[in-house]
């Protein structure tokens, strides 16, 4: 899911963030290999991109909260906004 001023009508988006949903049986205490850390480690993720990424697990509660929170608008409390979803 994407969110940041890259998908609102701003005419110079300069943020990125994404929420990454990854399968429900996904092992993060197995060791990944180089280019699966690269893409859901948040420091390569912005070192290398640009942007915010938070990784959760589909279904979990986690998941929720990032919507939650990503769906808050700046100085805006009482308003929600949308998400961009990409299935791949």
């Amino acid at each position: 899911m994407l969110d940041g001023s890259f998908v609102t009508a701003n005419p110079n988006p300069d943020d990125i963030d994404m929420i990454v949903v990854v399968s429900a049986s996904c092992d993060f205490s197995t060791e990944l290999q180089p280019m699966q850390y690269n893409l859901i480690s948040q420091r390569r993720v912005r070192s290398r991109f640009g942007f915010d990424i938070v990784v959760v697990r589909e279904g979990s509660e986690n998941l929720e909260l990032a919507i939650d929170f990503f769906r808050q608008v700046k100085q805006r409390p009482a308003e929600r906004k949308g998400l961009v979803r990409i299935t791949l």
